[in-house]
Order: structure tokens, then C-alpha cells, then sequence
């Protein structure tokens, strides 16, 4: 700490100087923990269902929201178009793929054996605590439902399925998961909208998230990975029979990135 000396009556002593204590209190951001914290947002809200198929990405939008510059924003968004999150689109904007349906589902597939495994495992694994975490936000889920709140059922629903897939303990598989879920989020959001249920009661005992906390609480790991894979599947069904029936002029035209001298070229 930095202190300052201070004469007394019996002397000098050290006092401590605001600077100092400031140092003491705080922990400097530096440039790279800001990108960080902008992309997990970011990226959060893709996952969420925050954004839309077919919205256009605009990044002085972003940045204004953030109160950052534009700089951090372009980097994260660099990386989702690494990840298939974002399309560059014929007018040279990023904007939220909207997929066919035999690409939606084909990542079905995928969600299957990937989430599947996860809850197999997390029915060896996840801990008592992580349980009541997941029923927690099913309930929540539930209730958003009941109130017609989109935005509140699709950010529990992917509370609820990383809860459960936290209780496997395979950092590697859950990152892969994240991944799949940028794309997946907003295409769920879409769905939802459109009355992904289908007048299927949310709070039945049968609907695939009670069934699988039902296989988590007595260690079946096979009734667990087949409750997740018919989530998924029922609502893969419903997404991809709808994406069937949009119009091609309704998606953003992909290209290539054009790039100049080493740098993208972005509005």
C-alpha cells in the first residue's frame, strides 16, 4: 500500500494515501477481460434466444448497448461467424442464419447423441444440489409458460438443459453442447413463438424435462439420455416442419467473406 509519512508527537508514521487503498480494493480490467465479458453476452444471448433467424446484426446497435466501442464487438461477432452463429449476408451485414430444415435436422442428430450422452453421464454424477438447481428451473419454466412469456420460458428451458448437463462433469462435451446451442437458441426462439407445445401441458408428468429430473433422481441413465433426446426430437419436429413451408426469399443470401489487405470487409 502506498502511505505517506505524518510527524507526531512521538515521531513519523505511515498513513495510507486514497491511491493506495483504491489498488487495494480493486482489480484493473485490462483490455482482453473486456472482450471476454462482451462476448459471453453476447454469445448468451444467441444461446438464450435473444435474437431471431433473420435478424440483421448491427454493430454500432451493439456497442451503444454495451456503452463500449465497436472494437470488442466486431471481435465477438468474428468469432460467432466462426461458429455458424452469424451469416454475411449479399448486402455484406452479419445477420442470424435462418436454416433449412435439413439442417436443422441434421443438428438434431447431433443434439441427440451429444445431449443424450450428457444426461447418461450427469444420472452417475450430478450431486444433490444440482438436481434441485435443475427442478428449480423447470418450475420457472413452467410458470413463464402459463403467463405467455417467451422470452422467460426460452431462457429457463436452456437454464434447465445446462443444469442437467453441468451434473455429467465432462467439461469438454458441455463446451460442445454451447456450441450446437448458438445456433439452436434462436431458432427455439422462433419455434416458441409459433406455439412450439402444440397444447401439450407443460406441467404434465410425462412432458420430457419432468421425466428426466424423474431419471436423475434414481440414477437411470438411460431413461435420462432417452427423456432429453425426445425433447429435443419433438421440438426438432415442429421446427423443422415449419421451415419447410418459409419461402427461400425469406433467408439471408450467405456469401464469402470479402477481404482487403488481411481485413474483412464489414458495414
Amino acid at each position: 500500500m502506498r502511505s505517506v509519512r505524518q510527524k507526531g508527537a512521538k515521531g513519523t508514521t505511515k498513513v495510507p494515501t486514497a491511491g493506495g487503498r483504491l489498488r487495494e480494493l480493486f482489480e484493473p480490467i485490462n483490455r482482453s477481460t473486456m472482450h471476454e465479458r462482451v462476448y459471453e453476452q453476447i454469445r448468451d444471448a444467441f444461446a438464450s434466444g435473444r435474437v431471431v433467424p433473420g435478424q440483421r446484426i448491427v454493430i454500432r446497435e451493439f456497442a451503444r448497448s454495451f456503452g463500449t466501442s465497436m472494437m470488442p464487438i466486431r471481435d465477438s461477432l468474428r468469432r460467432l461467424e466462426a461458429e455458424n452463429a452469424v451469416v454475411t449476408t449479399t448486402g455484406r451485414n452479419l445477420a442470424v442464419p435462418i436454416m433449412t430444415a435439413s439442417d436443422y435436422e441434421e443438428l438434431c442428430l447431433i443434439r441427440v447423441s451429444l445431449e443424450g450422452l450428457a444426461a447418461s453421464e450427469a444420472a452417475k454424477t450430478i450431486t444433490a444440489a444440482q438436481i434441485k438447481e435443475a427442478s428449480e428451473c423447470a418450475g420457472r419454466m413452467e410458470d413463464a409458460f402459463d403467463s405467455r412469456d417467451a422470452e422467460g420460458t426460452m431462457r429457463f428451458n436452456r437454464k434447465f438443459h445446462f443444469s442437467v448437463y453441468a451434473g455429467a462433469h465432462r467439461p469438454l462435451l458441455l463446451k460442445m453442447i454451447e456450441s450446437l446451442w448458438l445456433r439452436v437458441g434462436p431458432q427455439l426462439a422462433f419455434a416458441i413463438r409459433h406455439d412450439i407445445h402444440g397444447g401439450e401441458v407443460v406441467r404434465s408428468p410425462y412432458h420430457p424435462h419432468r421425466q428426466t429430473l424423474a431419471a436423475l433422481r434414481v440414477r437411470d441413465s438411460r431413461s435420462a439420455s432417452l427423456a432429453i433426446a425426445y425433447d429435443i426430437s419433438r421440438a426438432g419436429q415442429i421446427i423443422a416442419e415449419y421451415l419447410r413451408k418459409t419461402k427461400d426469399d425469406a433467408r439471408p443470401h450467405v456469401r464469402t467473406s470479402r477481404r482487403t489487405n488481411g481485413k474483412e470487409d464489414r458495414k
